[in-house]
């Protein structure tokens, strides 16, 4: 364990310290061979493994999905209390710490979002957009197994707030009843959520690796949603017509 930490830091000490490599306008791609490589994996994965229990898992009785989906979303208000504070932004850290406390506590662990209804609205953020706040680069865009996009400034991040997510201490102690990584929950509820949208983007697309990456770069830069914001897919096919009448 103390040497995954250490190997981790070494990186991410290396994406800190790396010069810009992408701009608004471009996306520095340099590993695409490899990372075609790794995203047809990745969909394999998809379609034989993820889509089937993500289908079995839209079966659940809506309480039972929302409760589900409630608890990973409550499990993430650590990560944003901790980053808006580094971001400077005092009102959202409170904001986030409130909705832990009144939903880990009256909203039975989280699995009912208590805090919406008493107005204290959800503001998602991460390491990622701390690092971005404190000038780093957003380094090269990868294509991880079993996770997929990812800049090499947010995988970085995301190592930080790994340790900040306390069901990843919780769903695998020793002594809990219920011994799952948390991230097969994240993967599982976000593709269910998701479900209608990456279907549609993998019948439609030319070149599915492109429009994936399009996408994340565009959902990234309009927010931060365990679903695909409707707008950026729309504005991703929009985009598509207009060159195609361009041409």
């Amino acid at each position: 364990m103390i040497k995954f930490f250490k190997i981790n830091l070494i990186f991410f000490l290396i994406v800190i310290a790396s010069p810009a490599s992408y701009s608004n306008a471009d996306i520095s791609d340099p590993y695409e061979k490899s990372n075609r490589s790794i995203h047809e994996f990745n969909d394999k994965i998809d379609v034989y493994l993820l889509r089937p229990v993500s289908v079995g898992y839209s079966l659940l009785p809506n309480p039972i999905e929302d409760g589900i989906s409630n608890i990973l979303q409550n499990s993430g208000e650590p990560i944003n209390f901790t980053n808006y504070i580094l971001q400077g932004e005092i009102k959202n850290a409170l904001s986030s710490l409130m909705r832990f406390i009144i939903n880990s506590s009256f909203g039975l662990l989280g699995t009912i979002d208590l805090a919406d209804k008493l107005n204290l609205k959800k503001n998602d953020t991460d390491f990622d957009k701390t690092l971005e706040k404190w000038g780093a680069s957003e380094g090269n865009y990868l294509v991880l197994p079993f996770i997929g996009p990812r800049s090499s400034r947010h995988f970085a991040g995301s190592i930080i707030d790994i340790a900040l997510n306390p069901l990843n201490y919780f769903l695998r102690d020793e002594d809990s009843i219920i011994r799952i990584s948390p991230t097969v929950l994240y993967a599982v509820s976000a593709r269910s959520g998701n479900m209608e949208t990456i279907d549609n983007l993998r019948e439609t697309s030319i070149d599915y690796y492109s429009s994936l990456q399009s996408i994340y770069y565009q959902s990234r830069s309009s927010g931060l949603n365990e679903s695909l914001d409707e707008q950026v897919f729309d504005d991703f096919f929009e985009s598509l017509e207009e060159e195609n009448n361009n041409d």
